[in-house]
């Protein structure tokens, strides 16, 4: 057994049980599905609740879950048939009821879920059986469907923050936790039988090199999404494992203040654009594994617009720096500690620099970067938008209402005004039929390519190193669900 040098995370222990041993980055900071906002609670918490619908995890389409069937019955009406004889995971039955009370309690003020806003348009609701629900929405709005994704609880959870025992409906139910470890069993009541894997054990190895030495010495079966780049081709060669990728569908960009001069000329903006060796960067910080975007919509989506890339032209980035009399200037890039896109960070200002513009490399904890973002404290910010599944997600990024500031919520950091890009944001959230969304979408995604209030680099293949024999195909959602089946 290979001693490991483990700090405070306890990466020394090996299997005590026969769970599938998991390393994880980060302990999942929240599992109550109405108020989880960190990606490993996500993964984590949809293992334990079952959601009307879900997603595909390798077509992407959305699929029935609890609910046999969704179906639009007119242009504001949905109506939900429930699978027959559901349960919970303390055996109670889930009905009409229980699904009405949790969209009810979403949109409580007293219960503060963090999602109460986009179930705010639904106007009311029908349980004419035990496994009907009829959904009446305000307004017409294409993305509902999605929407239905949010977990399901008990009618009694449904007001008040769960605290202790989490019951859901979920392919497993939760034994332990710590913040270092979650214990999960199968869900005897599940309505898609025996989970392919019994038992997990999904343990906190904060340092990327002692979660790779976990998998080394035997103590871990599996890492999904928890090794960076540089330590993945320790396992290529191993018999022991096997490295096994899905396209990837989230984007690490670059986002640029668009009111902090000179970056408020498009001269400079586009020159940024053409400095960036996105080829090289993929092969020497991601070993290759990665496909240079153009968009945050990924390839092979339905609203893809099919843009070209932009080449790399140091030189035209040049000229178009001098056009601009920036040459020289001082840019301030934001990125947070993580030392793989700290190290991306460094290598862009370094083909910035080339081109004529001086970059400082600012690292800062995530919380600080955003925060700053957020007050338009910075020129320049390397980042990564989660999963777009939903091409609706995008008004949260560059609608002109959800920049932060006077009391408005969102993510609009890059002060982006445009009132015709608006008005395709609204078309694609409104049309209920696919044709006219697929034209509202990918005009955004031709005006975001032309007037650059971020930079698409890439978008990260998922990664999974596995115990050779250990059964696991690699989701492209970036969650958790093919651990089950």
């Amino acid at each position: 057994m290979l001693a490991l040098g483990c700090g405070d995370d306890d990466a020394s222990q090996s299997h005590d049980d026969d769970a599938l041993q998991v390393v994880i980055p980060r302990a999942a900071e929240e599992l109550d599905p109405r108020f989880v906002t960190d990606p490993w609670g996500l993964k984590v918490s949809r293992l334990i609740f079952g959601s009307l619908v879900t997603l595909d995890p390798r077509t992407l389409d959305v699929v029935p879950d609890l609910a046999e069937s969704v179906v639009q019955v007119g242009p504001t009406e949905y109506v939900a048939t429930l699978r027959p004889d559901l349960r919970f995971s303390d055996g109670s039955p889930l009905t009409s009821q229980d699904v009405v009370d949790t969209f009810e309690g979403v949109v409580d003020p007293g219960l503060g879920s963090v999602y109460a806003r986009a179930y705010q348009r639904i106007a009311r609701m029908e349980a004419p059986s035990e496994t009907e629900v009829r959904f009446h929405l305000d307004a017409p709005h294409a993305t509902f469907l999605t929407d239905l994704e949010i977990p399901i609880v008990r009618s009694e959870d449904a007001r008040s923050r769960m605290q202790g025992e989490l019951i859901g409906a979920g392919p497993y139910v939760l034994r332990s936790r710590s913040d270092r470890r979650v214990d999960l069993e199968a869900n005897e009541h599940w309505y898609g039988g025996e989970p392919i894997h019994a038992r997990l054990a999904l343990t906190v190895v904060r340092d990327d090199n002692t979660r790779a030495m976990r998998l080394m010495a035997g103590a871990a079966d599996l890492a999904y999404d928890a090794l960076p780049p540089l330590l993945v081709p320790l396992f290529e060669d191993d018999p022991r494992f096997e490295v096994r990728t899905a396209p990837g569908i989230s984007t690490t960009y670059l986002g640029l203040n668009l009111e902090a001069p000179p970056l408020d000329d498009l001269r400079v903006r586009e020159a940024i654009a053409l400095a960036i060796d996105r080829e090289t960067l993929v092969r020497a910080e991601l070993e290759g594994r990665a496909e240079v975007a153009t968009s945050w919509i990924p390839r092979g989506h339905w609203a893809d617009a099919g843009l070209e890339a932009r080449p790399f032209d140091p030189a035209r980035a040049r000229r178009l720096i001098e056009e601009a009399g920036a040459k020289g200037r001082r840019l301030l890039l934001r990125v947070n500690t993580d030392r793989a896109r700290l190290s991306i960070a460094r290598a862009i200002a370094a083909m910035l620099r080339d081109v004529g513009l001086e970059v400082v490399v600012r690292p800062s904890e995530t919380a600080t970067q955003i925060a700053d973002l957020n007050a338009g404290r910075f020129d320049l910010a390397l980042m990564q938008v989660p999963e777009v599944l939903e091409p609706h997600v995008l008004s949260w990024f560059f609608d002109s209402s959800r920049i932060p500031e006077e009391g408005q919520v969102g993510a609009n950091r890059w002060r982006l005004r445009d009132p015709e890009l608006d008005a395709a944001l609204e078309r694609g959230r409104a049309a209920a039929d696919r044709a006219t969304r697929v034209e509202a979408y990918r005009f955004v995604q031709q005006r975001l390519h032309d007037e650059l209030p971020v930079v698409p680099l890439w978008q990260e293949s998922k990664v999974a190193v596995v115990r050779r024999g250990v059964p696991f195909d690699v989701p492209r959602d970036g969650r958790l669900s093919t651990l089950a089946r």
